[in-house]
């Protein structure tokens, strides 16, 4: 099992931006990346194949949001340090908001084989 803290991502909605006939990131999304993959321990790198992961995320504010919009950044920023394979590998994606826990954004990582935590 793989535990890491990381900064609230970015909203699907602010990832890229048009740039002539191709998307490119936004700059507030490099950033994001850039800050984020500071909580990645080189451990965490396992390059995991098939592989279940589950998002926590504390409510910055009483906003109406939209939970989904919130997984793309996290699954691409565990593919570009490492900690899996591909996005394409997730088996089961579960997230949830809760304010009790002590970072902006929990993720919990486990191969597929592995069982579920309790």
């Amino acid at each position: 099992m793989i535990r890491i803290e990381l900064p609230f991502p970015p909203t699907v909605n602010n990832l890229f931006k048009n740039a002539g006939k191709s998307r490119v990131k936004t700059l507030g999304y490099k950033q994001w990346l850039q800050l984020a993959s500071y909580g990645i321990k080189d451990s965490h790198r396992r390059n995991l194949g098939p592989y279940h992961i589950s998002i926590a995320l504390k409510r910055p504010d009483m906003r109406r949001r939209d939970i989904g919009n919130l997984e793309k950044a996290v699954s691409d920023l565990m593919v570009m340090n490492g900690v899996v394979k591909d996005d394409s590998l997730c088996e089961r994606l579960v997230m949830t908001w809760d304010n009790g826990i002590n970072a902006d954004c929990v993720v919990i990582v486990q191969e597929a084989n592995e069982g579920l935590a309790a």
